[in-house]
């Protein structure tokens, strides 16, 4: 018998601080709406994990965080006004620390834990979904709680929303 795919687990409402994502303790980087911005958001990532001994975690935090950019990319622009994607950086305007487009990725090392999070400008959280069995689309969100030991969401107050997944260590 074919077993039917279950949603990924609910997201945890983390209310938190607005300006808690700036804090020193977050380090982060701003993220355009680029095709290659997952790419290199895995590669912070494992470079940032491995600065903080902790490159046994890299394959599991690669794939969240590939979800996560995908998905901010994907769904969190959806609310903007048809977005115009920059050519290229040689412009050289200001832009937050979020960067044009609100997107950021984040991460955070506690004791036990390292927090990955990325922000976009929609309120809307994340809703996983059941993915047909056919769909070659829906599975991202199941993926991020099959690998985090807690994920869920936490709105930015005029901002959108910061998506994470938290990673236990040791």
């Amino acid at each position: 018998p074919i077993i039917p795919a279950l949603p990924a687990s609910p997201p945890q409402l983390l209310p938190v601080p607005s300006a808690w994502w700036e804090t020193p303790a977050v380090t982060s980087r701003p993220l355009s709406p680029m095709p290659e911005e997952a790419r290199n958001a895995r590669q912070f990532v494992r470079e940032m994990l491995t600065c903080w001994g902790l490159g046994y975690l890299t394959d599991d935090a690669e794939l969240i965080i590939a979800e996560l950019v995908g998905n901010a990319v994907r769904h969190g622009l959806r609310s903007l006004p048809q977005v115009q994607r920059p050519r290229s950086e040689k412009a050289g305007a200001a832009t937050s620390v979020a960067g044009p487009f609100g997107l950021r990725l984040c991460l955070l090392r506690r004791v036990g834990e390292v927090m990955l999070a990325v922000t976009d400008p929609s309120d809307e959280a994340p809703a996983p979904k059941a993915p047909s069995y056919t769909g070659e689309s829906g599975r991202g969100l199941q993926i991020v709680g099959a690998l985090s030991y807690v994920w869920g969401w936490s709105p930015i107050e005029g901002h959108g929303k910061a998506v994470w997944a938290v990673l236990r260590c040791s």
